[in-house]
């Protein structure tokens, strides 16, 4: 009776704790989508835009590719507009051109998205940044030359491919003075935050190159080994440290799990690789403080050290609050747990006890926002 009394006491923990971090995830997303500037201030955003893109001029084109040292076409959109001015477009040509606001080719900024149909299909398949005069920069990946380059639209080829012209920054169609005095106030910001100035968007800085991210999570579970059905299993929270200058990005985590439907405290300890913004691979020992039990049983089972776990964690694409990228993330998780008597458990306990399912939100900062 007590055990069943504690299964519905933490069932009923684990679906506030969800309903929490749903709330949380839509109040940043209503404050982001209420932000708004004048046309002086989205000027500067255009400006700073452009001139964070013409900084990879030269770079090459290497598919799939998002920076910051190769790009393909829409990655140098993606990359370029989260660096400089924090916002998060879709990855392909053809989402980008969904999410922008087509205007008349008269009304074309500096800062402005032009678009081509480049192949036999028929869709959006090429994107470029409007740099003024005729001439945009995007990443080429055929012809006489590649990579990031400068190009113009009155050249015959792209003539004949140009498809519109779409906006996903405000108009900046301010007055000199209010221009002058947007300026002003971003020299300012940086004069408080003078850590972002310095080789921020480089690539080269190490402090720009360490990423920390700290996660928090619900973990959940539908296996039992006599029913299936929604449980709250967890509530987990984990700190990363990666590299991001090196192949799949290494990186170290350590975790603290309190697992309420096994009443085990454990501290998993992961080494991980980021294969990219949207998965990440993890491996490594846990350490437990106690015996665990089955789920829905009471015959008592003992967590393996190592191998401990191993998983995979799916990602959103992250939106910006000054220097935090926030996702929320699903994490596919197995832990290893073995009989008393360290022979392994059947295939459904084994599953029932270690794959749980953490969904939760990750921030994540470079070592340059706590380093000054």
């Amino acid at each position: 009776m007590q055990k069943t009394s504690f299964n519905h006491v933490s069932d009923s923990f684990g679906k506030r704790i969800l309903f929490l971090l749903l709330l949380v995830f839509s109040v940043c997303s209503l404050k982001l989508c209420a932000e708004d500037i004048t046309p002086a201030q989205a000027q500067v955003a255009r400006e700073k835009f452009v001139a964070e893109s013409k900084k990879y001029v030269g770079c090459p084109y290497v598919l799939g590719a998002v920076g910051p040292d190769s790009f393909d076409c829409s990655g140098l959109i993606y990359y370029v507009a989260r660096e400089s001015v924090g916002i998060q477009l879709p990855r392909t040509a053809k989402a980008i051109y969904s999410y922008c606001r087509i205007v008349p080719d008269k009304s074309r900024e500096i800062g402005d998205l032009v678009f081509f149909k480049t192949n036999s299909t028929g869709n959006i398949s090429h994107v470029g940044i409007y740099i003024g005069n005729g001439q945009f920069i995007s990443a080429i990946s055929d012809g006489e030359n590649t990579g990031v380059i400068i190009s113009s639209l009155n050249q015959t080829y792209w003539k004949g491919k140009y498809v519109a012209t779409g906006q996903f920054l405000k108009s900046g169609t301010g007055t000199e003075e209010q221009i002058e005095e947007a300026i002003a106030q971003d020299a300012k910001e940086k004069e408080k935050h003078p850590r972002q100035v310095h080789a921020s968007r480089s690539g080269n800085s190490l402090t720009n190159n360490i990423i920390f991210d700290a996660s928090t999570n619900a973990g959940w579970s539908l296996i039992a080994p006599n029913s299936f059905m929604f449980r709250f299993r967890a509530v987990d929270i984990q700190i990363n440290a990666r590299y991001k200058k090196w192949f799949l990005e290494p990186g170290l985590a350590l975790g603290a799990r309190i697992n309420f439907s096994q009443d085990v405290f454990q501290i998993p300890i992961m080494f991980t690789a980021t294969m990219s913004e949207y998965v990440r691979l993890y491996a490594g020992p846990v350490i437990s403080f106690s015996d665990a039990h089955l789920v829905t049983s009471d015959k008592t089972i003992k967590a393996s050290v190592f191998p401990g776990t191993i998983g995979v964690v799916f990602s959103t694409p992250s939106f910006s609050i000054k220097d935090a990228r926030i996702q929320f993330v699903q994490d596919i998780s197995y832990s290893v747990f073995n009989n008393t008597d360290n022979a392994a458990l059947n295939f459904l306990e084994s599953a029932s006890a270690g794959l749980v399912m953490f969904t939760g939100v990750r921030v994540s900062l470079p070592l340059s926002s706590f380093v000054h």
